[in-house]
């Protein structure tokens, strides 16, 4: 199982990410398995991905439904790093209906793993099937399997997919704004700027005005703090 697991790490895409936590989940008695990311950045907020190998017709009933917001593991794996195993108890009135869906597809049994790499960067990792434990035995072995299999995926994830949540945030600067923006970073005012660039302090405010539209902000130290999170600042 642990080579299996191993190569969950060698992934070169999202699409070889999801086929090898597929083939690691059925080396541990599961069909089903999903991984979501997470990141909070101060300034920016959660920028969020699934890659999930549940069945479609239930991927999209989760959303039209917004299950999100009423899935008791998801909001187990945000505020613990500890593993949890699914239970009816879990479930409440409010999401009563996304425990009957889950059972109606093939969704009965599971196990989520959480893994918080840092305050900012969060994971979590769930393996679903239609049937319990056969054992304490095999629940033990496939706790610890599951720890080290969501352990290795969030190093995959954070490799393959954070630098594309971060890209989808960065807004698209022009050369000119990118060059008045590195130079806002460095402390420069408009004056310098313009010396810099070879351009006037009315053409270098203009383009600093742009950034800070684009970014959503109204201050340079907000701009910069912004850039600095989203990997804008050399």
């Amino acid at each position: 199982m642990l080579p299996v697991i191993a190569a969950v790490v060698g992934a070169r895409d999202e699409r070889e990410l999801l086929a090898s936590m597929k083939l690691a989940g059925r080396a541990m008695g599961y069909d089903q398995v999903l991984f979501g990311i997470q990141m909070h950045l101060p300034g920016v907020g959660a920028l969020q991905h699934i890659a999930s190998g549940y069945p479609e017709a239930y991927q999209k009933l989760y959303l039209d439904r917004a299950f999100l917001g009423r899935d008791p593991t998801v909001a187990h794996c945000q505020a613990s790093a500890h593993a949890l195993e699914w239970s009816e108890q879990l479930y409440n009135e409010h999401s009563r209906e996304l425990l009957e869906e889950s059972r109606a597809h093939g969704l009965a049994h599971g196990i989520s793993i959480p893994v918080h790499e840092n305050a900012h960067v969060k994971s979590m990792l769930s393996l679903g099937r239609d049937k319990p434990f056969e054992s304490p035995a095999e629940r033990a072995q496939v706790m610890e399997a599951a720890s080290v299999l969501a352990n290795c995926v969030h190093v995959a994830g954070a490799k393959l997919i954070v630098p594309h949540l971060l890209a989808q945030r960065r807004p698209h600067l022009s050369p000119r704004e990118k060059e008045c923006f590195q130079l806002v970073a460095a402390g420069k005012s408009n004056w310098d700027m313009g010396r810099i660039l070879g351009i006037s302090e009315a053409a270098v405010a203009f383009h600093v005005k742009n950034v800070l539209k684009k970014l959503q902000v109204s201050t340079r130290m907000q701009a910069v703090a912004i850039g600095v999170a989203l990997g804008m600042i050399d």
